[in-house]
């Protein structure tokens, strides 16, 4: 088995080499300037957006970290029509976005730009005990049925699983019995694999690490998923844009580190500028979400500076009790959590807000302590955090709701 494990590695790595992806250089690379100074840090940066002058969203060249402030933000709608006016030909790799805050948006890379995506992901593997290559659980929508895909993952040495609807058990029983060196997936999936595997009494043998991405996790949820998988739980921030933008060291913080990428924080959006992009100019670029930046006392992985919070889609942050009175609907994520610590439970969750002051909550499983404990812990709680005087209504729902193929949302805004 061991032996098997390291051809398929090998075979993964082979097909970088390839593809012309050079990964381990531009992973020298990144290793090279986080470990410089920022000041160190900061001019090399400035050096290379002076030579590549990518453009801001009225069409200026940008020629310093310096000017950065002052220019723009860039939205996706810029994006598409900036990507669409130019001549600028990439070598043929190419990504788009789901287009969850609208239209889908193409993203145009260069071999260059594809293989310091890769190396920036090796980077953090490697920081965790993991390779770039080795063996990949991929929890996600359902594997593509081509011919391509197919080819495309075996080589990489991946698989795909997809443990929701119709033979979710049987799913999760093939992603045990294949035995992968990690996990990689939607939170929710991930957590719906966990939660069938303690029910079967599975045992899954070799995992190394699980890394959530796409959507927020939990610290309880963390630990539900840690102790069934027997592996360290790892949250990665990224985007289709700029594929890992933040990833957890083992102290908890979530690092900045790709170190091409100027991030910034601004009336509670995060603006990213990749200063080395050469197939479409990204600056001071809107991703859409939601985040709170903090300088950690950490040098574990990448930058110093952290995502302190992960707020999520701006277009998604505020629940209402009145027209005048709102809060941030993290705060419900906080009461669901610190419930959990509380009473052992492990479920998933979606919060809908129907009306001014009236929320339905749906789980996905019954709390231990049963519905009116859980109703009236998360009245109490608000109520506390928040200093709220006003009634307000609060349904819980219980509903295995299957998992979609795309991203899986816990507050939606219905008002």
């Amino acid at each position: 088995m061991k032996a098997l494990f390291f051809f398929r590695y090998v075979l993964a790595r082979l097909t970088y080499l390839v593809l012309r992806l050079p990964v381990a250089r531009f992973q020298a690379e990144v290793e090279d300037l986080w470990g410089l100074v920022p000041n160190e840090r900061l001019q090399r940066l400035s050096r290379i957006l002076n030579k590549n002058q990518p453009k801001d969203a009225q069409g200026v060249a940008v020629h310093s970290l310096s000017e950065l402030p002052d220019r723009p933000p860039m939205s996706k709608a810029d994006l598409r029509a900036m990507s669409a006016a130019s001549s600028t030909v990439a070598s043929g790799f190419s990504r788009h976005t789901a287009g969850t805050t609208g239209e889908p948006t193409h993203i145009s890379l260069s071999r260059t730009e594809l293989a310091q995506m890769l190396a920036v992901r090796a980077y953090c593997y490697n920081k965790h005990g993991l390779k770039l290559g080795q063996r990949e659980a991929r929890v996600w929508g359902r594997a593509a049925n081509s011919l391509t895909a197919k080819i495309r993952d075996f080589l990489l040495n991946r698989k795909v699983f997809y443990p929701a609807e119709d033979g979710a058990e049987e799913t999760v029983e093939k992603l045990v019995k294949w035995s992968p060196e990690y996990l990689y997936g939607y939170t929710s999936l991930i957590l719906e694999a966990a939660q069938i595997a303690q029910k079967k009494g599975l045992k899954p043998r070799g995992v190394k690490a699980v890394i959530c991405t796409a959507e927020s996790i939990l610290p309880a949820q963390k630990k539900f998923i840690a102790e069934v998988f027997g592996a360290p739980v790892f949250e990665e921030y990224g985007s289709t844009e700029f594929d890992v933008i933040a990833f957890e060291c083992s102290r908890g913080h979530l690092h900045l580190v790709n170190p091409w990428l100027w991030v910034e924080e601004e009336e509670d959006t995060v603006l990213i500028t990749d200063v080395s992009r050469k197939s479409q100019s990204i600056v001071r670029y809107q991703l859409g979400d939601s985040v709170s930046l903090a300088k950690a006392d950490c040098s574990e992985l990448g930058s110093m500076c952290s995502i302190e919070e992960l707020r999520g889609r701006t277009a998604q942050q505020f629940a209402y009790i009145n027209p005048e009175q709102k809060f941030h609907a993290v705060v419900f994520g906080r009461a669901l959590n610190t419930y959990m610590e509380r009473t052992g439970d492990c479920f998933k969750f979606t919060v809908s807000q129907i009306d001014y002051g009236e929320f339905e909550i749906c789980i996905s499983i019954d709390p231990i302590l049963g519905q009116e404990d859980f109703n009236s812990f998360l009245k109490d709680y608000l109520k506390c955090s928040l200093s709220l005087r006003e009634e307000f209504i609060i349904k819980v729902v219980v509903r295995e709701d299957r998992a979609a193929e795309g991203k899986h949302t816990y507050f939606i805004q219905s008002l």
